[in-house]
This record gives C-alpha cells, structure tokens and sequence, in this order.
C-alpha cells in the first residue's frame, strides 16, 4: 500500500490551540490553528504547552495526506505580539 503524504518545510502564523487531554483534564498536545484556516498537530507538542493561546509564527516541516491530520514538526518560532487596540 502506497501512502501519499507530502512534507514541505513551511511557515505559519496561527494561535495554540487545545488538541488532546491526559486523564486529568490537562493538556497533552497542541496545535496550530493557522492563518490559512487549517489546524496543524504541533508533533513536538511539549515545547509549546505553556503557549497556549499564544499568537505564533512557526517554521517547520508541515506533513499532510489524504488520511492524517496535517502536522507540523516546529523548527523555529516567533511569539507574537497581539495588535493592541487603541481609541
């Protein structure tokens, strides 16, 4: 069986986001609800937890196919500072 997944080293902006919990509600996994609006599995999950919410912008191998959520291994990253609104 041939699986088609292709790998691209890509950069994204999105936000953390929530992708799994372990057995006492806290979270395990992470990932990055992009800019292109498409979620991406952070496959090195550990580095990012404390940026939960966090506005980023990552560099790193993005992996997708037909039947596997999309999935980024981060390379780099950037935290982002959210726009301040001012009147």
């Amino acid at each position: 069986m041939n699986k088609k997944v292709t790998a691209s080293m890509q950069t994204l902006v999105g936000i953390v986001t929530p992708y799994a919990w372990d057995d006492s509600d806290r979270v395990s996994e992470v990932s990055l609800s992009a800019t292109d609006d498409e979620e991406y599995v952070i496959e090195n999950s550990g580095r990012f937890l404390d940026l939960l919410q966090k506005q980023i912008r990552a560099v790193g191998m993005v992996k997708c196919g037909k039947k596997m959520h999309r999935a980024i291994n981060i390379k780099k990253f950037e935290l982002l500072e959210s726009a301040s609104l001012s009147d």
